[in-house]
């Protein structure tokens, strides 16, 4: 419990909680067709391959609805795209109550039901927003404990759809969500964690083989748990031809599993590191899976969903553990992406459990084909953390958050007006390297880059400053303020800043490189480059930077291009 209040102090609460309360409204609302699929199915008559393609609909909407509303919250905020979004999905569900009355009428809202479904990155980010890297995993595992809504959703329809008809569930919804709206504007606070950046920095994650290692792995834990949610009410209904309101409450039994663990999951990730915990949980999930297809008594399957769905909920929050380390300046972005190709895979057993049934007459085969999917993931996430254990994550997917004996001192440079410039003098036709910038950073290019500057330091004898900016201060300084929740934010990012100093210099001494210093900045990356550039008298600045196109620099700009435009000497970039 004192674990638990020091967790609390260290964050911003209130805000933590309107993130967990959006994000259970939404939740709920996106699942609502999946929750009436048998009321659906039994009105229209569906056939098997039908209702897996109505219930997968929201599911696909909502996934594709996701990242551009994380690219939103990066311009307006997290809190105010929130409540775009929620205002939305309340003209969505009075259009549903007046207007759905057909087939494809359904079809037609459970495209709007996925506005729903985009909540996900934006509630996750808004709601650890305010507390440092130690604590993100619990942080996110609790905003995510929102898909709880799932619960709200299989507990409530059903019954309502009994007594006033499946439309009018629309219209209780639509003024359900009043009161998540009334919470985010009364107790959220935008969190300080935000940096302004170019549409190629937002999108940056795309391209990179971890983002798609990550999307493998959330479609098994997040796309399994959204779809199996969904299909679960029609599966009971059509295998143990229960009445619709148990299917809908033994698949609310299943689901309240998985929204509960997953604060667990982020919790044991916390403890014992992201990777670890999900190495375990994919072997609960393809095990689950495997005896499932047997088709067991409705009570062994219950029991058997109950596990899967706990290891699929424990599994999300220890994915959203790792986020933030592998992407601490842009995790609302990185998430959405994550979540919208997680909800993606979503789509996956609804359409794979109806194709079973329809082609083969048992819903089996849907169930080794998730299996099967997950063994895939497994081996992959197994190879990838070979190199995350290297760069961005201490063994086994905990945060790398130590504070170690610093073997010599870090410098911060403080930019002062009219420092005099000097520059260097050699005698004609003589030159000597004297001073190499060696700005360090999470660049992929950052071994390449450390060979080129050891070698040059090491041939011509000259120092070699290693700079480390953390341009963090400088994009949230209007959000800066002297409570406690930020300075505990600030420690962290000078922690994250000089942790990184160390490691590099400590990897330059195995490559024998020993005249180091190290310098710690604050502000425009560009700018503190240049600048300590002029006031060391630097002979070479040497930048490890991605390809631009032409047209991509004309757009977006670069840090890159700033300091080759305005350096005082030569710039070396490193580019693969």
């Amino acid at each position: 419990m004192a674990n638990f209040k020091t967790f609390l102090k260290a964050g911003h609460p209130p805000t933590l909680f309107s993130a967990f309360i959006y994000f259970d409204f939404c939740f709920a609302i996106w699942v609502l067709n999946g929750a009436m699929a048998p009321f659906i199915s039994e009105e229209f008559h569906l056939t098997p391959a039908q209702k897996g393609f109505m219930i997968s609909v929201p599911i696909l909407a909502g996934a594709i609805m996701r990242f551009p509303l994380g690219v939103l919250s990066q311009y307006i905020g997290r809190k105010w795209a929130a409540m775009v979004e929620m205002s939305l999905i309340f003209m969505a569900l009075v259009y549903g109550y007046f207007m759905v009355d057909t087939y494809s009428e359904v079809i037609n809202m459970g495209i709007l039901l996925g506005i729903a479904g985009a909540s996900f990155g934006v509630a996750l980010s808004l709601g650890s927003g305010w507390f440092p890297p130690k604590y993100k995993g619990l942080a996110m595992g609790i905003a995510g404990a929102g898909n709880s809504g799932t619960v709200l959703a299989m507990l409530f329809a059903p019954p309502l759809a009994v007594k006033y008809g499946w439309q009018a569930v629309y219209g209780f919804g639509a003024a359900f969500m009043l009161l998540p709206m009334v919470v985010m504007l009364i107790f959220a606070k935008e969190p300080p964690d935000r940096e302004k950046q170019s549409l190629k920095e937002h999108l940056a994650c795309l391209f990179e083989r971890d983002g798609w290692t990550f999307n493998l792995i959330y479609i098994i834990t997040f796309g399994g748990f959204i779809g199996l949610s969904n299909f679960l009410p029609t599966y009971y209904y059509d295998q143990f031809h229960v009445s619709k309101v148990e299917a809908g409450q033994l698949t609310m039994l299943a689901a309240l599993m998985g929204s509960a663990i997953r604060v667990v999951g982020g919790w044991a990730s916390d403890r014992w590191g992201g990777i670890n915990t999900l190495t375990a949980i994919f072997g609960f999930v393809i095990l689950t899976m495997v005896l499932a297809s047997f088709q067991p008594s409705i009570g062994i399957s219950t029991a058997l969903f109950m596990f899967c769905f706990a290891a699929l909920g424990a599994g999300n929050g220890a994915l959203f553990q790792l986020v933030p380390l592998r992407w601490p300046l842009t995790t609302a972005v990185a998430g959405s992406m994550i979540g919208e190709i997680g909800a993606l895979g979503g789509s996956f057993i609804p359409n794979a459990m109806g194709i079973s049934k329809q082609s083969t007459g048992t819903f089996a085969w849907g169930f080794i084909a998730f299996a099967v999917l997950g063994v895939v993931a497994f081996v992959i996430l197994r190879i990838a953390q070979k190199k995350w254990t290297k760069t961005w994550v201490d063994k086994g997917g905990k945060a790398r958050i130590r504070k170690e004996e610093i073997e010599f001192e870090i410098h911060t440079h403080i930019a002062e007006e009219g420092v005099e410039i000097i520059k260097p003098t050699y005698a004609k036709g003589e030159f000597a390297y004297r001073t190499i910038i060696y700005p360090v950073g999470n660049s992929e290019l950052a071994d390449k880059a450390r060979e080129q500057a050891a070698y040059l330091a090491k041939s011509t004898g000259s120092k070699l400053l290693l700079l480390y900016v953390n341009e963090k201060f400088h994009s949230t300084g209007l959000l800066a303020s002297d409570s406690p929740e930020w300075s505990k934010i600030r420690e962290a990012w000078i922690d994250e800043g000089k942790e990184l100093l160390i490691n590099e210099a400590k990897k330059l001494k195995k490559l024998n490189v020993s005249n180091i210093e190290a310098v710690f900045g604050q502000g425009d990356v560009a700018s503190e480059i240049i600048t300590i550039a002029k006031e060391r008298s630097a002979e070479l600045i040497i930048l490890a930077s991605h390809i631009a196109s032409p047209l991509g620099k004309l757009l977006m700009g670069s840090r890159t291009y700033s300091v080759f435009k305005e350096a005082p000497c030569p710039v070396l970039r490193i580019v693969r």
